[in-house]
């Protein structure tokens, strides 16, 4: 006989049977690592992806849908494509005319299909009034303001008009939502990098400018007028964006002061908190709309690529990140492998634009548009990756080798990808190239369904609140781009494993494997997390990079005293003629090169002051052999650490500190290491004799091949120049 239990477990029953039957696509959290998901069974994370499919363009149809079909038989499941919202309603027939011709010739040749639409949200925009638009300093307008409020409310309708009639119509072959806005899609301000160009001047960036100050400084007018030591007539109201004058700040120096510059840094802190705002609000629509049965994502977080700007960081708009992954509304951030070109050539190792570590365990995907040029792409002289290496043709080899080791980066560290035919004509149409997508299939397969969460024994981190005192000019370019830029090409082709980390999650103990840790921008520190972080670098061996705790927040002040509070350093301040240092025969002893550096140098510089027992391993290229970087070991239990005054540091002493600190040395010359939980792959970046640090007793095999490697612990590889090689035990192949 039913009762009210038994109809109640059986709707319940019902409720879940249709839930399995649905089409839903979310994360799902497996042994800590994101990983997504179609109706609960996990799916690898690739997605094929294509720049459009323009009705009647022949040549983008043969070629994208040539490259779905190849696609298909190497079991792609989603598909990515950009399409426009709808703005003019929703019986906006040229947007649905050209959402159905995509969807259309892509189930035409995978019925099977699913969508994962890259929406456009500043393209074609019908802005109706020039206000509307962003206004630079010089007078220019490019783009609806992200700022303006009409705009904001304008695009959260199109693209919810837009969700509403792709799930009606494509419902069953729908993934989720690749939400798109500001610069090239990818919520960077227009034009940010334009030589010079200082935006944020129109109505909307004004008023969300003083509502941003309203609410930092809680309303009390008494408090923003301390801060930004004005007369008494500032107030909320009347508070306006800062002269271009103050935002570029001076060509001699790299930071803002706090005491009389607030208005330049918060103006910074507010650019890059309205832009995650935007973002999330774009994102709850499609939360609304669909709940957690799509996955969500948007391009962002651009930390060490956006870092080295002529107009400062900030005006990217991408130091928002925290704010971002912490959101329950948003699962994927995704962006393109780092344009440097140390990552974007054969032989380099693989590194990303962002923390991915850091977005792994907030329990999102970071994903990577693979749009390195292909052997095709180079032939047709449209190379994707920006280079104007045009004059010669990539051969079919270096292309595989190239996705080979992006591939294994990923699976590695759990991170997804998807490649991107960036301008439909055919730059994977290859079916040589998908060969290595079922390599990477095989590799990936015995932690699909249980993955490992990646750990790392060097572990770079990244501070994003550096970016807000950082001043607007192009002076300062060439050192962030040689320094933390590059940070991320030195540990990732120093032999070891290697991660990236927000300098916040260190604070808070979220990272626990790290051997040695890179502090590369940790420049303004509050009491707390100078505490945090000295107390870390008793156990952890730190390398503290140029001007670590510089700028004390919590007294908004430079201070000398609040470094040596969190490094152990007494230090002073010096002008080099150069960055360029020399090394002592102690810093031959840790890899250090004679001399390295470049250019003229930007206040602050600092000396660390040698206490008895340290090293000096370098010193600055001056009369009078002022220490540059200096190591200390350890005392008393302590780890050792090291001052390092300069914003680089080789990858040969990256190497000899994480063997100092006990770090496993997978290889003793410079080698992009990727190392998963069954395997262990090594990218040579010159050709010859390489030793792979397996360790054990136990035969390697080529993941590839299936030949023999030799036994462990040390494996000895004759490599090709660019040869990525896969060991792993026999166990793999087996499976």
């Amino acid at each position: 006989m039913w009762n009210f239990k038994s109809f109640f477990c059986a709707a319940l029953l019902l409720t879940a049977g249709s839930l399995l039957s649905a089409n839903e696509w979310n994360i799902k959290i497996v042994n800590g690592v994101p990983r997504m998901a179609h109706n609960g069974e996990i799916e690898k994370n690739f997605i094929f992806c294509a720049a459009r499919i323009d009705r009647g363009n022949k040549v983008e149809i043969s070629s994208v849908t040539s490259e779905v079909r190849i696609a298909r038989k190497h079991d792609v499941k989603i598909y990515s494509i950009s399409m426009p919202p709808f703005w003019h309603g929703p019986d906006d027939k040229k947007a649905q005319a050209f959402a159905d011709h995509i969807v259309e010739r892509v189930l035409e040749n995978d019925p099977n299909a699913y969508f994962w639409p890259r929406v456009q949200m500043s393209q074609w925009y019908p802005n109706d009034d020039l206000r509307e638009l962003n206004l630079s300093a010089d007078g220019s307008r490019d783009q609806a303001s992200v700022a303006n409020a009409n705009y904001r409310k304008r695009s959260a309708q199109a693209l919810r008009d837009y969700i509403r009639y792709m799930e009606k119509k494509y419902g069953k072959h729908m993934a989720g939502y690749h939400v798109a806005g500001a610069h090239h899609g990818e919520f960077q301000y227009c034009n940010f990098a334009r030589y010079g160009n200082l935006f944020g001047y129109d109505e909307g960036s004004q008023q969300a400018f003083r509502q941003y100050l309203k609410k930092k400084y809680k309303g009390n007018v008494s408090a923003l007028r301390k801060a930004w030591r004005s007369k008494p007539g500032v107030t909320f109201e009347n508070a306006m964006v800062p002269a271009p004058y103050m935002r570029y700040g001076s060509r001699d120096r790299v930071f803002h002061d706090p005491h009389s510059e607030q208005p330049a840094i918060d103006f910074n802190e507010f650019l890059n908190s309205d832009m995650a705002e935007f973002i999330l609000e774009l994102a709850r629509v499609v939360r609304e709309e669909c709940g957690k049965t799509r996955l969500t994502g948007v391009f962002y977080g651009y930390l060490f690529e956006c870092m080295p700007q002529g107009n400062g960081p900030s005006q990217s708009g991408h130091f928002g990140l925290a704010k971002l992954i912490n959101s329950p509304d948003l699962d994927m951030l995704c962006g393109p492998y780092s344009y440097s070109n140390q990552a974007r050539v054969p032989g380099a190792p693989q590194f990303t634009h962002t923390v991915g570590e850091s977005i792994t365990a907030a329990g999102k995907i970071w994903c990577n548009e693979d749009d390195t040029a292909t052997h095709i792409s180079m032939k047709q002289r449209i190379p994707e990756d920006g280079s104007h290496r045009a004059a010669f043709d990539r051969t079919l080899e270096e292309t595989r080798m190239l996705v080979r080791r992006n591939l294994v980066f990923n699976i590695a560290r759990n991170y997804g990808v998807w490649w991107f035919d960036h301008h439909s004509k055919g730059m994977w149409n290859d079916p040589e190239l998908w060969k290595e997508k079922t390599f990477a299939d095989k590799v990936e397969a015995p932690t699909l369904k249980e993955p490992h969460p990646y750990t790392a024994d060097v572990v770079l981190t990244f501070d994003e609140k550096n970016a807000n005192f950082i001043v607007g000019n192009d002076a300062i370019r060439t050192m962030l781009e040689g320094g933390i830029s590059v940070l991320r090409d030195r540990v990732n082709r120093s032999g070891c494993t290697s991660g990236t980390w927000f300098l916040n999650d260190i604070v808070a103990g979220k990272e626990k494997h790290s051997k040695l840790d890179i502090h590369g921008n940790a420049v303004a520190l509050t009491a707390a997390e100078r505490k945090a972080l000295r107390k870390r670098a008793e156990k952890v061996p730190t390398v503290w990079m140029w001007a670590p705790g510089y700028i004390d927040i919590d007294k908004n002040e430079f201070s000398l005293k609040a470094m040596e509070e969190v490094t152990g350093f007494k230090v002073r301040r010096v002008k080099p003629a150069t960055w360029c240092v020399w090394s002592r025969p102690e810093g031959f002893d840790y890899g250090m090169p004679d001399h390295y550096g470049w250019g003229k140098t930007l206040d602050p510089v600092f000396a660390p002051i040698p206490e008895k027992g340290d090293l000096v391993l370098a010193y600055w290229r001056d009369l009078w052999g002022t220490p540059a970087i200096v190591l200390r070991p350890g005392k008393n239990g302590k780890a050792f650490s090291v001052f390092c005054g300069t914003v680089d540091i080789p990858a040969s002493v990256v190497r000899a500190l994480a063997r100092k600190a006990g770090a496993n040395i997978y290889c003793s010359r410079d080698a992009g290491i990727h190392k998963g939980r069954d395997f262990v792959a090594i990218t040579a970046n010159q050709p010859g004799l390489y030793d792979l640090n397996v360790g054990g007793s136990a035969e390697w095999f080529d993941a590839d091949t299936g030949k023999s490697l030799g036994f462990g612990p040390q494996l000895k590889l004759n490599l090709k120049w660019a040869e990525t090689v896969v060991a792993c035990k026999k166990n793999m192949l087996d499976k």
